[in-house]
């Protein structure tokens, strides 16, 4: 087995250490800055820390690998394919890992499914640092039963999602919108309560409150209430506001949550459910995609 990356940041990296252990002794990296006399001797420090031999092409990377993993910044994904496109073949097994949009994974997929090769869209879901090869990987694209084939072997932990392009991207990305939702939102929670030396006593509440069901019994148990409660939620979060203006702190997630109850209660879900609140978040989630979404935005 022979494996390649095309850009060798910090996934490139951390892959390839953990690919290394795993037994694949021919790794072949090719990084821009390998041509920059300023900055390449970080990427040779990397290289060689990790292992594996340095190219002055990508090109030459496509010509002597299996599979190649093409890490690159995502504003930079859709070029770095143009530049290998006429090195993919039916033999390719192309694994993007950039960041970048299903729409731009799909314009990809176009590019090397036209050369009969082998595209996926590959997401990965925790911290490189940690886990190395070994972080859970979602992925989609006519290459995927390929790539799950060639790499489980060596550890990968890769779920396949569809044969479609995009699909494993927008998993990620919607799932950004909940992990750094939370994160701004507990900053600015803890930042009043830090101020009002409240800290520990808030953070105690949530944690009984988070800790005593399952995630997806509280997930539930949320949406299915804020069908009902949207209105009187909102107004009780002039409340939380009120505190933030009173001590000039923060209040943009305060303010964007208030807003989004507010659009919730004009629904009228309470009314229409007779103030029961439905059994299933999917009821409330369906319901809401069913109205015209640009009246309350």
């Amino acid at each position: 087995m022979k494996v390649g990356f095309v850009g060798y940041g910090e996934a490139g990296f951390e892959l390839s250490k953990g690919l290394k252990k795993e037994g694949i002794k021919e790794i072949i990296v090719y990084d821009k800055i390998i041509n920059n006399p300023e900055k390449k001797e970080v990427l040779i420090s990397k290289a060689k820390e990790a292992d594996v031999f340095i190219v002055n092409d990508p090109k030459e990377v496509m010509k002597a690998v299996n599979i190649i993993f093409v890490a690159v910044p995502a504003q930079y994904s859709l070029v770095a394919c143009r530049e290998l496109e006429t090195e993919i073949d039916s033999n390719t097994v192309y694994v993007d890992v950039a960041a970048s949009s299903p729409q731009t994974k799909l314009n990809i997929e176009s590019i090397v499914k036209e050369r009969n090769g082998h595209y996926v869209d590959a997401a990965m879901l925790g911290p490189l640092t940690v886990h190395q090869h070994k972080v859970p990987i979602v992925a989609s694209g006519n290459g995927t039963k390929i790539f799950i084939e060639l790499m489980t072997p060596f550890g990968m932990a890769i779920q396949y999602i569809s044969e479609k392009a995009g699909d494993a991207s927008s998993i990620k990305l919607l799932r950004s919108i909940y992990m750094k939702g939370t994160a701004a939102l507990l900053v600015e929670v803890l930042e009043a309560a830090k101020y009002l030396k409240l800290e520990e006593q808030v953070i105690h509440s949530l944690k009984e409150t988070m800790e005593e069901s399952s995630f997806e019994r509280l997930l539930n148990q949320l949406i299915t209430g804020t069908s009902i409660h949207a209105a009187r939620r909102a107004h009780e979060l002039e409340g939380s506001l009120d505190i933030l203006r009173t001590y000039n702190l923060r209040s943009e997630m305060t303010n964007a949550t208030k807003m989004k109850l507010e659009y919730i209660s004009h629904l009228n879900l309470k009314q229409e459910w007779n103030d029961r609140r439905p059994k299933e978040w999917q009821t409330v989630i369906e319901k809401i995609l069913t109205v015209n979404r640009g009246d309350f935005v």
